[in-house]
Formats: structure tokens, C-alpha cells, sequence
């Protein structure tokens, strides 16, 4: 009887969580979740076959032992050449899929005891350890250790999903530094980078979007633009949302490196990754309307950039670029060595992808997931070879296909998750609402659906980002302890 109540009221606490308004009422309802399901119990076991208990239990003792002691010169030698990302799989996600609030307490006691080590020598005095060798031992360990970046894929309407999570993060104070966008998730993540993060606050607001973005063009249009969309429409929406500010001036103002990747139309052109580093002076709203430039949507469009008297004008006003999306969705590898970004946070949202896509993590025990992974990975690999094989094939007269050959090749050779994976729980009507302009009602629908979804994701992103972002506070600190002392 108590088996079957105790079932009972684990139900209603997860109808509760996917039900809940707000922050406050889901960690109420997660909390009587793990209650109920025993997760509390399974937190205070420190062994698990999903990671090195021991490995993570020897090094919390460390450090422990040589912050009690006294000892900061050894600590910072353990910590120089010992932490790392991922110790013994700790940040493993089926480490985070018994509890909605977390994972092991061993786990979260040694996270806990590295940052509190980490601030205790940012807070030595310069007679213990020198200004010089302090910044230099934050400045190599967080060039070792890495960072992390929010990725938010393309999705067109479906894309309003992003500032749920945007905002998620946002009031958690877990929204990255790093962020890429295509398509629809750039003109989200351009809409947050380019102003101060107080101000981007009210952008999340959907009373405050201006969200008639979309326009059937007539058929002598259509023919006209090579579109079946009003790019003027778009356009206009995008100067209503976003400031026309460059790279540059956006990091300047939010302190976010917003990324967003575009394709040049040309043969024999790579995709762009833009940035506040690789193109400064492009202004960001021609940069988002070449990214949702999706072809038979939109026609591809001139990029603009600041020259140095301060005057608009196009960038290589000989070349259209158009939606980097088809060839890097998630462009991983440039992020990696711009920013040194080895932690990536995906919210995928695109509709070619969210079919293939599950809620369940890759590596997830299960036979039918299994053989429907492993089925899923056969077919996309036959398809790999049957397009490049017609590609390389092509008769001459058929040419102009292979454009449109590389597109698709590009779709399959991606990999759409990320450490964490943010997926919505659209049904097959969202399909039918993709290239509308949505009412507001649908607007907080998916709003509240991203936060919904990033919620559970929260003690995860929590954890795997913490020591980064205590790094990155301790460098901020030891800085502006140098620049006051200098101007003294």
C-alpha cells in the first residue's frame, strides 16, 4: 500500500515539474521527486560504475588536506597539474538523470572544496604569494582547463524555444560568455550580446519582441527574389529587435563573444564564423539577415561593415552570403581554437534535426534505444555515401546540383548535440507554424517551454561550468586588484 501511494505521489510531483510556472514551483516539485524516488539516498552513495569514485574521492581528500594545513605553494602545485575537466567522468549526464537536483554529493563536495581552494589563493596576500606567480598559475590553469559556450541551432519560429533557455541561464547567472548562433538562434543570441545583460533582461519579456517577422511574397515577387519570403519584412523586424551595432561594439557592451556563421554563395568560399575577433567592424543585423538567408526562404544578401571614416558600406560587395546552418550548425572546432571552448551547451531547435533527436542521452542503457541508435547511425551513413558518390558523378549539365548535393552532405556530416542538450517537446503542429508569424499566447508557450526544459539542466550546467567560471572571477579580481594598485 505504501509502495503504490509512494508511486502515486511521484507521479504528481513529475506532472508538477512539467506543469510548473516558474523556477520556485518546479524545485518544489523536484524536490519531492527525488524524495520519492529515493534519489536522496542513491546522492549520499558514493560509488557509482558511471565514474572513478575513487580517483575524485583521493583528490577532494588532497586538496582538502593541503587547504587546512596551510599549505598554499602545494596547493597550487596539486591544483596546477591535477584539475581537469571531467575528472574521472564525473560530469558524466547519467550521473544526472537519478535526481532533478543534482548528482553525487561526492561529486558536488569536491566542485565545492576546488573553487573555495581557488578563491583562498586568489585572496593571498602578495607577501605569501607574488602578484607575478599568482596571475601567471590562474592564467595557465583556466587556459588548461577551458571554457564553456552556449550554442543555439537554427529552427526558424521554432527558435523563440532559445530565449526560454536564454533567460533560464540568464537569472541563474550560468548564461555563458561564449555564444554561436545560426539562423533564428542568431538573431536570439545577437539580440542578448548586443546590449548590457540588465537590459537584455527586458528583451526576454515577449510583451517587449516585435515578432512579425514573416511575409509571403507574391508570385512575381517569388520569381523576382529567388524567394518565397519578404526579406524587407525581416529586415524591418530585425531593426526593431536589434541594435545596429558591430561586433566589436556589442562585445563591448554585454561582454558576450557572439558568433554567428554565414555561408558564402560563391564556389570555392568556406562558412564564416563572425565575431568580435575575426570580423570587428561587420554590423551585426546584416549578419543575422544573411544567416536566416535559408535558401527558397530567402535570397542570399550583401554583408556591411564600419570603415574607417565611421560610414556603412559593404563588405566584399562582390559576394552574397546566406544561412551558415546547412554547413556548421554548431561551429565546434572554431570555437575551440578562438576561445578555447571545450564545453558546449546545445539548444537544438532545428526541424530537419529534432526527428532524429531524443530527450535520452547517447550513451543511455536500453536495448530498443540501442538498436535504434545504432540503426539511426546505418542510415545515416549509407546516405553519407550515396550523396557524395552521386556528387563526384554528376554529368556536366547537372552541375548546378552539386550545390545543393554539398548542402545536404553538409546536414549528415554534423553531430547536433552538445555535453548538455536542450531539446523542445514540439508537436507536429509546430511544424505547420515554422515560417509564421506566432501569436503572442504561442510566444509564452515557448518561452516557459525553454525554461522547462533547461530547468532540470541547471545542477548539471552548474557543476560542469563552475570551476571555469570561478577561474575567470579570480583572474577578474587579481586584475582590478592591479589596476587600483597601480593607480595608487
Amino acid at each position: 500500500m505504501h509502495k503504490l501511494r509512494d508511486r502515486y505521489r511521484l507521479y504528481e510531483a513529475q506532472r508538477a515539474m512539467d506543469n510548473a510556472i516558474n523556477y520556485d514551483e518546479w524545485l518544489e516539485a523536484a524536490t519531492d521527486y527525488e524524495h520519492f524516488s529515493g534519489g536522496h539516498e542513491w546522492r549520499e552513495t558514493e560509488t557509482s560504475k558511471d565514474y572513478d569514485h575513487q580517483l575524485v574521492r583521493e583528490r577532494l581528500d588532497t586538496i582538502r588536506r593541503l587547504r587546512y594545513q596551510d599549505r598554499p605553494d602545494d596547493l597550487m602545485y596539486e591544483l596546477r597539474q591535477g584539475l581537469h575537466w571531467n575528472l574521472g567522468n564525473s560530469g558524466n549526464p547519467l550521473l544526472y538523470g537519478v535526481s532533478p537536483l543534482g548528482t553525487k554529493y561526492l561529486i558536488e563536495s569536491y566542485l565545492d572544496t576546488v573553487t573555495e581552494a581557488l578563491d583562498w589563493i586568489a585572496e593571498q596576500p602578495d607577501s605569501r604569494i607574488r602578484k607575478a606567480t599568482k596571475r601567471s598559475f590562474f592564467s595557465d590553469l583556466a587556459q588548461s582547463y577551458g571554457r564553456s559556450a552556449l550554442m543555439l541551432s537554427g529552427g526558424a519560429t521554432m527558435g523563440l524555444f532559445h530565449v526560454g533557455i536564454v533567460r533560464a541561464l540568464y537569472l541563474h547567472d550560468l548564461l555563458p560568455d561564449i555564444m554561436s548562433g545560426s539562423s533564428a538562434g542568431s538573431l536570439v543570441g545577437a539580440c542578448v550580446s548586443a546590449r548590457t545583460r540588465e537590459e537584455a533582461q527586458t528583451l526576454m519579456d515577449p510583451d517587449n519582441l516585435y515578432l512579425d517577422l514573416w511575409g509571403l511574397l507574391s508570385p512575381r515577387d517569388m520569381r523576382r527574389t529567388g524567394g518565397i519570403m519578404d526579406q524587407n519584412k525581416l529586415r524591418r523586424g530585425l531593426s526593431e529587435n536589434l541594435p545596429d551595432v558591430t561586433f566589436e561594439e556589442a562585445h563591448a557592451l554585454s561582454g558576450i563573444s557572439m558568433n554567428i556563421t554565414v555561408s558564402p554563395v560563391a564556389d570555392n568560399q568556406p562558412a564564416r564564423l563572425l565575431n568580435h575577433l575575426t570580423f570587428p567592424h561587420l554590423y551585426m543585423r546584416e549578419a543575422v539577415l544573411a544567416s536566416c538567408a535559408v535558401p527558397f526562404l530567402f535570397p542570399p544578401v550583401k554583408l556591411a561593415t564600419r570603415n574607417l571614416q565611421g560610414k556603412r558600406e559593404p563588405y566584399m560587395s562582390s559576394l552574397r552570403w546566406a544561412d551558415g546552418s546547412l554547413q556548421s550548425d554548431l561551429p565546434r572546432m572554431r570555437l575551440r581554437r578562438l576561445f578555447n571552448v571545450n564545453h558546449f551547451i546545445v539548444s537544438q531547435t532545428n526541424p530537419h534535426v529534432l526527428p532524429f533527436l531524443t530527450q535520452r542521452e547517447p550513451d543511455e542503457a536500453g536495448l530498443m534505444h540501442g538498436a535504434g541508435r545504432l540503426a539511426l547511425g546505418a542510415a545515416r551513413h549509407q546516405a553519407q555515401l550515396a550523396l557524395k558518390f552521386t556528387r563526384n558523378n554528376l554529368p556536366h549539365p547537372l552541375n548546378r546540383l552539386r550545390r545543393h548535393l554539398d548542402h545536404a552532405s553538409g546536414i549528415l556530416d554534423q553531430d547536433y548535440r552538445g555535453n548538455v542538450t536542450i531539446l523542445p517537446s514540439f508537436d507536429m503542429n509546430s511544424y505547420t507554424r515554422v515560417i509564421r508569424n506566432p501569436r503572442i499566447q504561442d510566444v509564452r508557450r515557448m518561452i516557459i517551454q525553454g525554461e522547462r526544459a533547461t530547468w532540470p539542466k541547471l545542477a548539471m550546467i552548474r557543476h560542469q561550468t563552475v570551476i571555469s567560471r570561478t577561474l575567470a572571477l579570480c583572474l577578474d579580481k587579481i586584475e582590478k586588484r592591479r589596476v587600483k594598485q597601480h593607480a595608487a
